[in-house]
């Protein structure tokens, strides 16, 4: 039996159109295979997160180390006195009673070899010297020139003030240690022996130089 030329077409027609799906289903499938690709990029981001959530834990504990750093300093400033006023204290605290180191707020170098200034809202400046030389030449001008007066003298321990015009400089000297401690005031403003009583530098019943007596007879 014979086909026609048409009939011939059309099945050859429908054969390419076959094997043209078939192609196109094998292009399907082999596109297809690429799909675990995404699961790479989501490997690949898990340790860009762990970095992140690791970085914000790091910086939370170092936030919670300062908090726990500026605690302490406070609860340190605010059981006892600063650092470097009780470092003075513990090399000047013969000069002056612990009362007035409590006064201070702050105690630092001055500029000049083995000096410090010590300074309080309420007591004001006080200078601070650690030096055999300075206690020597301080305790001659308080006990020889006529503008000094000495409250005390023990020998060892010298207390008093100078006076050159309106100001006034109330002295303590520590010969045995060779430590000097001075404050400037104002004579029109304050008495010198006064406030050498009030800060607790000298007592009234202190060793000052005798007055001469009246002879009896």
């Amino acid at each position: 039996m014979r086909h026609s030329p048409t009939a011939r077409l059309s099945a050859l027609a429908a054969c390419v159109a076959l094997s043209a799906g078939l192609v196109a289903c094998g292009n399907n499938n082999d596109e297809g295979d690429p799909t675990p690709a995404p699961s790479e990029t989501t490997s690949t981001t898990t340790p860009a997160e762990s970095t992140e959530t690791t970085t914000t834990s790091t910086e939370v504990e170092d936030a919670g180390d300062s908090t726990a750093s500026a605690s302490t300093t406070a609860t340190s400033a605010k059981n006892g006195m600063p650092k470097d006023v009780a470092e003075a204290k513990k090399l000047f605290g013969s000069l002056a009673p612990a009362s007035l180191f409590e006064d201070f707020d702050s105690c630092n170098p001055s500029g000049i070899n083995d000096a410090y200034e010590c300074s309080g809202a309420e007591v004001g400046q006080f200078q601070f010297f650690d030096s055999q030389s300075k206690a020597a030449s301080t305790t001659q001008l308080l006990t020889e020139l006529r503008s000094s007066r000495v409250v005390e003298d023990t020998g060892s321990r010298v207390v008093g003030w100078s006076t050159l015009g309106t100001t006034a400089v109330i002295t303590v000297v520590d010969n045995d240690k060779g430590l000097v401690m001075q404050q400037m005031v104002s004579s029109d403003r304050e008495d010198p022996e006064k406030k050498i009583y009030e800060l607790g530098l000298a007592s009234r019943t202190s060793s000052a130089p005798a007055e001469p007596t009246e002879d009896a007879s």
